[in-house]
């Protein structure tokens, strides 16, 4: 990449990154200005006629799933599409009143508890912005914010809303907007993310490390031999919606996403947006050679993409796939026979209970080697040595073959008689009787 191309974004003209710091790469910054910079034409054609983008019809859901929002106008549609709008018109308190609700709050230990979690997340929310510095002005409208916020949402202040909060500052007009805008995304849009519990959140992270699989299945099963998955790593993708995950034109497009189909499927969009990241870094996690490059891989998946046309275009391609149902767990089959069908599982012990999964199960194998079967008796046969049983035997007359019945012995070293040695006219001796032994 030419440096006269990237020069422009070296000027200070920062509003397309929200005056974020460049991107390491001086090759990816240049890309994703350029990029913004197509979107703007793009957009200005797109209105030139008077089309009016506030009533979301289909075209204009195309252009942005295709495209994302023009600069200018995104957070006069994010407040509509999202509802935020419509939910400040019908709500009966304004957001003086939840601030006033906060402070005057009647549980004094909770909001004890909650002030400092907040106090918390303020320091570690943007830290490498100028406004969110220690003298930014955007870290006191942040905490108003967020206990405005705390006060309406039904499980109180969650944290991950600190983030969702500071980037709806940068984006919006003004403080109330991005307190109705954030009080719809809560409450709403992705109203199961922010409950106690995290009940809807671990179900998506699920359902992403399902659908990774489908699309990409040699890294989910590299993945799957070193132990890992994707939905370990990815639960702030989810709940955060990329904010802080990937670079910030990206992030700015993804959300374009979901307010634009708000009304529709805003948490399915937020995980076909995740599931793109990850199949675009399938090819490197496959390669990975061990388990901390693989986790590098996916960590680090959000900044790599330096194609924003090319990213938005692998979304749209998975909002038409269909991804086959998750299986379920096979029931769990209870025999009352004694008859072993697997292997012998010894006892419960207090050992084996402090053992580890790995050593339970290889205690297992070494018992039911050495074990014989409990539900079958013992049955001895001769050995296939030259030596003869200890026991014995006679031979008696069948019409097909010889078969032998065991006698017993009645001391007196003599043998049972039978037709084989019928011609025969002196009995067997016994075997301490004869001549070698004798000779001795």
């Amino acid at each position: 990449m030419r440096a006269d191309r990237a020069a422009p974004d070296d000027a200070g003209d920062d509003a397309w990154r929200l005056g974020f710091p460049r991107e390491p790469s001086r090759e990816v910054a240049s890309s994703l200005r350029e990029s913004d910079a197509r979107l703007e034409r793009r957009w200005r054609a797109f209105v030139a006629n008077g089309r009016d983008a506030r009533a979301r019809g289909e075209l204009v859901r195309a252009f942005a799933r295709a495209n994302g929002v023009g600069r200018e106008a995104r957070p006069r549609l994010w407040f509509a599409w999202s509802g935020a709008e419509a939910a400040k018109r019908a709500s009966d308190t304004t957001y003086e009143e939840y601030l006033r609700a906060a402070e005057l709050s009647d549980d004094a230990a909770a909001a004890t508890t909650r002030d400092a979690q907040i106090e918390m997340d303020l320091a570690r929310t943007f830290p490498e912005h100028a406004r969110f510095a220690e003298t930014g002005d955007a870290l006191p409208a942040l905490r108003r914010v967020l206990r405005a916020t705390a006060t309406s949402a039904a499980a109180g202040y969650v944290q991950g809303m600190n983030y969702l909060g500071g980037f709806l500052l940068l984006v919006m007009e003004t403080e109330e907007d991005a307190f109705w805008t954030l009080h719809v995304v809560v409450n709403v849009m992705f109203a199961g993310y922010f409950t106690e519990g995290l009940k809807s959140l671990r179900a998506d992270l699920d359902t992403l490390d399902h659908r990774f699989r489908c699309v990409s299945s040699e890294a989910h099963a590299k993945l799957e031999s070193m132990g890992l998955a994707v939905k370990y790593f990815t639960a702030r993708w989810l709940m955060c919606a990329l904010i802080g995950c990937a670079s910030v034109p990206i992030v700015l497009r993804v959300w374009d996403l979901i307010f634009v189909d708000a009304d529709r499927e805003p948490r399915e969009t937020i995980m076909r947006s995740s599931l793109a990241i990850l199949a675009l870094q399938a090819p490197w996690i496959r390669a990975a050679e061990d388990m901390s490059s693989s986790v590098e891989c996916i960590r680090e998946a959000g900044s790599t993409i330096d194609n924003i046309e090319a990213y938005l275009q692998r979304v749209s391609l998975l909002r038409e796939m269909h991804f086959p149902s998750k299986p379920a767990p096979a029931p769990a089959v209870t025999s009352t026979s004694r008859k072993r069908t697997s292997r012998y599982e010894p006892p419960p012990t207090p050992a084996r209970a402090a053992m580890t999964p790995v050593a339970n199960t290889l205690y297992a194998s070494l018992v039911s080697f050495f074990s014989p079967t409990p539900s079958k008796t013992a049955v001895s046969t001769p050995r296939a040595s030259g030596l003869a049983p200890k026991r014995l035997w006679s031979f008696e007359e069948t019409q097909a073959t010889p078969k032998r019945t065991r006698v017993e012995a009645d001391g007196s070293g003599s043998h049972a008689q039978s037709s084989m040695f019928a011609k025969s006219k002196t009995p067997l001796k016994s075997p301490a009787r004869s001549p070698l032994l004798a000779a001795r």
